[in-house]
């Protein structure tokens, strides 16, 4: 029979959170992706939403096991720190927004102890826009479901502070 690992259990958790606010109408996921990269032997699941009712911002989890996770946890190798998944949330708008504000208040509102990566994406096609990464330090275990399940929560509460300018 098989055993899923804590990244197939975190998944499932994630998208049953994502999922439930998208039939109730209160979020629309606009891109979701479950990737199996061969050349680096990583399993990463992404999901991308917005708000019904206030589209101009993105929000992408993702959820990323690499090998060691993965054959640590299918070897049964008795070190089990290296069990779970890695979790990223990014936050992309127009670049008409006022950027550096959203930049501030993304870090003020998640807090410190998290890696922050700020992009500026020009394109052709698509125009300017700005993204925000938060890389979280920590590894997310299946004992952490409640945190994960919180973390998308909090990304909703973020997008809303940075819409109405709170926070």
């Amino acid at each position: 029979m098989f055993d899923p690992t804590a990244y197939d259990n975190l998944k499932v958790i994630l998208e049953g959170a994502v999922y439930d606010l998208d039939l109730s109408g209160e979020l629309k996921i606009i891109e979701r992706n479950d990737i199996v990269d061969l050349a680096k032997i990583v399993r990463r699941y992404e999901i991308t939403y917005i708000l019904v009712d206030q589209p101009s911002i993105k929000t992408n989890i993702s959820l990323e096991a690499n090998l060691n996770q993965l054959a640590s946890e299918l070897l049964n190798i008795e070190n089990q720190s290296m069990f779970g998944a890695n979790i990223a949330i990014s936050f992309s708008w127009n670049t008409s927004e006022n950027t550096k504000d959203f930049f501030q208040s993304i870090k003020s509102h998640w807090g410190p102890g998290h890696i922050y990566e700020e992009k500026q994406i020009i394109s052709s096609l698509h125009g300017s826009n700005e993204e925000m990464t938060i890389r979280f330090t920590r590894t997310m275990t299946e004992e952490m479901v409640d945190d994960l399940v919180e973390m998308f929560h909090y990304s909703i509460v973020t997008i809303k502070k940075l819409l109405t300018g709170t926070g």
